[in-house]
């Protein structure tokens, strides 16, 4: 008989998967008032203590999506969305649809488009969008590359005369002239001539992007390059209880002013103030990440250096007398030995992505304790093109989870949503497969690198717990750490298909259990 010491309640129906090496699996667990674990057991025990019998075959310790986009997965359920189209034509068709649906709308955006999906991989025109009334704006689905009409172009200014931003592209014909699509800070020219959002829709993006997650089961979201006028939103609703899971933020460190007043915020509710997202390069899809060597496919380019490595290396120093971590998107080779030159010294930096990674520099990740932050998804929707552009030996340094584990660099995993599904599940499924979701190909994509269930669970729990320093409440379901779960309808580790058809039938965030997710 379990000796009464405080108001406990004990837990039972699934298999709780621990992440606790002493005890990987457990029958029951007990939790006091404030949403702590204080035993787990092997057996249900004999006890006084209020039972309550949770659903589902399995819980998992809470999962995290240690990278995406709250507001962009807002944003994408109001804007014309344009992921999975395969042709540019099937583009064109869907824009003319919404826009005819939308004539009140000024400036048509969207967003998902990527030429390397389509029968013809190259990148579109701004001819093709002529035909709508009015200026069109379309993002690339890794948000590093856009596609204007010649509308946009001439409301922004765009022309033969204007020279590449650094760090930017203006893709131009043999004249001179823009094509129509512009590679990342070349983004830039474009932002002041978008509508700013008002606050109104910031906290309407922020709650739909963030329910989302809960309904996908997410415990919690690392959301990266957030703006400071989102921040002061994001915060006034932890202020207020209106945050549904837990929120790490890290700033937009392009923006200046955050790094002036972000001292000034307060970790509250269920929103933690982490610290600041930096760029090192751009996208592999775009060819905008930076590599040592030029592009298999294309052997012009080498990619573009988003943020001066001077600049980088200033802005980890004041992060650092800040006491927030920096957070720093990194893709290419040459973009990650950037980021790995300006760490020394500095715990716990995060390289976002860590793509494509050279040999040489995997022993610099575990000198520099650095957090490997990657998407298990970008390898599976990647892998179809990404020999062809990187080259047979340097793709072998590309989405290497068991080179990093084996290595004991921390591994964080997320979706980078909206570019990928938030879904954790089929994440967890191309960790352990490296496979699409039709099985292809039958072994595996370079299959030496899949991960283990318990390994891939890690990762999107306690490794993403370890990546906002929090491994010692979070992350597992053990004694001393909150309680935190996500719960599955079916347990797939015996048939890993079972990933991508399990579903979420309830979340547990901070010990307060909600069964009504969707």
């Amino acid at each position: 008989m379990l000796s009464v010491v405080a108001a406990l309640i004990i837990y039972t129906g699934p298999v709780f998967i621990t992440n606790n090496p002493e005890m990987p699996e457990a029958a029951a667990i007990a939790v006091d008032q404030n949403g702590v674990v204080v035993e787990t057991y092997s057996e249900i025990p004999e006890t006084d203590y209020k039972i309550i019998e949770l659903p589902g075959e399995i819980a998992l310790p809470g999962l995290h999506d240690a990278h995406l986009h709250v507001e962009g997965i807002g944003m994408l359920a109001e804007q014309l969305s344009l992921h999975g189209e395969k042709t540019a034509d099937e583009v064109v068709k869907k824009a003319i649809a919404f826009a005819k649906q939308h004539p009140e709308v000024s400036i048509i955006t969207g967003r998902g488009w990527d030429q390397n999906d389509w029968d013809v991989q190259q990148f579109p025109t701004a001819e093709l969008m002529d035909s709508i009334d009015r200026p069109v704006y379309l993002r690339r689905v890794d948000g590093h590359a856009a596609w204007l009409n010649h509308a946009m172009l001439e409301l922004v200014g765009i022309t033969s005369e204007i020279v590449d931003p650094d760090g930017g592209r203006i893709l131009r014909d043999g004249n001179g002239n823009p094509t129509g699509v512009l590679i990342d800070n070349a983004l830039d020219l474009v932002s002041d001539f978008l509508p700013e959002r008002t606050d109104a829709e910031r906290k309407r993006h922020i709650k739909t992007g963030l329910q989302a997650c809960a309904d996908a089961g997410l415990v919690a979201v690392h959301n990266m390059g957030m703006s400071l006028a989102s921040v002061r939103v994001a915060t006034d609703m932890a202020k207020k209880d209106e945050l549904p899971i837990r929120l790490f933020v890290y700033f937009e460190g392009s923006e200046d002013e955050c790094w002036k007043v972000a001292n000034d915020f307060e970790s509250t509710g269920l929103l933690t103030i982490q610290g600041f997202k930096l760029y090192a390069d751009g996208a592999l899809g775009s060819r905008g990440a930076a590599l040592l060597e030029n592009y298999s496919d294309d052997q012009h380019q080498n990619g573009l250096v988003l943020t001066d490595p001077v600049l980088m290396e200033k802005r980890f120093r004041m992060a650092e007398k800040m006491g927030l971590q920096v957070a720093v998107h990194a893709i290419g080779d040459r973009g990650v030995r950037n980021t790995l030159n300006c760490v020394k010294g500095y715990r716990r930096c995060r390289i976002e992505h860590s793509q494509v990674v050279h040999p040489d520099d995997f022993e610099l990740y575990v000198e520099n304790e650095v957090i490997a932050s990657m998407q298990p998804t970008h390898c599976t929707s990647d892998m179809y093109w990404a020999e062809e552009r990187l080259g047979a030996e340097r793709v072998k340094g590309a989405y290497a989870w068991r080179t990093m584990l084996d290595n004991n660099i921390p591994l964080a995993f997320g979706s980078d949503s909206p570019i990928e599904d938030y879904d954790p599940l089929p994440g967890i499924y191309a960790a352990v497969t490296r496979k699409d979701k039709t099985g292809w190909p039958e072994n595996g994509w370079y299959s030496e690198q899949c991960l283990t269930d318990a390994e891939a669970i890690a990762a999107f729990s306690s490794g993403a717990a370890y990546a906002v320093g929090r491994e010692a409440t979070l992350g597992k379901i053990a004694k001393g750490y909150k309680f935190d779960a996500t719960l599955l309808d079916k347990d797939p580790r015996a048939n890993h298909g079972l990933w991508l058809s399990a579903k979420p039938v309830g979340l547990v965030v901070d010990g307060k259990i909600n069964l009504e997710i969707n």
